[in-house]
């Protein structure tokens, strides 16, 4: 296990469209995806780890955790960058061009993405709207491990070197959200000693479940 670089953005990429398809982030292909997790490598409040095979001759990529120790001011330092913002858009608007039906699917979030940009930029408080919007809350974004890998323990790996990084830069607690069903890992999260948090279903159908973890003196 090792910080994750530059350089391993496109695996990282690949891997959660293949194995994490769920939301609306994947769907815009593994560019974008890639240009998104470029924007949780800032040292500040972003953390990224990345597993790699060694016997292999590339050193591939087996797993991955992206993430933030400060979820609030990840925020606020992403919508304050411009050029961060305008090379998603780019990329987002270029699959939205080739793929109309997917652009027809996301016009209806259109306005309520544009509300909370304004809202950031202008200093306002955004409604709450899932984990991740107390401050000092640690968020864990994504986490995959190729089928191959799993249970050899790099999964349980990487979310213990989170909770600690996260623990260690002042967060309060830590959450996360998985899909329920097959795509999911609610046991997983559970054998950890995760806690229930609220569970919903998105615009598109599926159904989602938060956890949360207590990151105090004593937990």
């Amino acid at each position: 296990m090792r910080p994750a670089g530059y350089a391993d953005l496109a695996a990282t990429a690949r891997t959660h469209v293949e194995f994490l398809p769920v939301g609306l982030f994947p769907s815009l292909g593994a560019g974008f995806v890639r240009r998104w997790h470029r924007t949780y490598l800032d040292p500040r409040h972003g953390v990224g780890y990345v597993v790699t095979d060694r016997t292999t001759s590339d050193d591939d990529v087996v797993g991955f955790l992206l993430g933030t120790t400060d979820q609030a001011a990840h925020m606020a330092t992403l919508f304050a960058d411009r050029r961060a913002l305008a090379s998603l858009s780019a990329s987002g608007a270029g699959t939205l061009i080739r793929r109309p039906r997917l652009a027809r699917q996301l016009a209806s979030r259109a306005l309520p993405w544009a509300r909370q940009i304004a809202q950031r930029r202008s200093g306002q408080p955004a409604p709450a709207d899932g984990p991740g919007e107390n401050p000092q809350v640690a968020v864990m974004v994504a986490v995959a491990v190729q089928p191959q890998w799993r249970g050899s323990g790099i999964g349980a790996e990487l979310v213990r070197r989170f909770v600690e990084d996260a623990r260690r830069a002042g967060a309060a607690e830590a959450e996360l959200v998985t899909p329920v069903g097959s795509a999911g890992a609610t046991g997983f999260y559970e054998r950890l000693g995760w806690e229930l948090g609220p569970c919903w279903h998105t615009r598109d159908g599926d159904q989602l479940q938060a956890y949360r973890q207590r990151l105090g003196a004593g937990n």
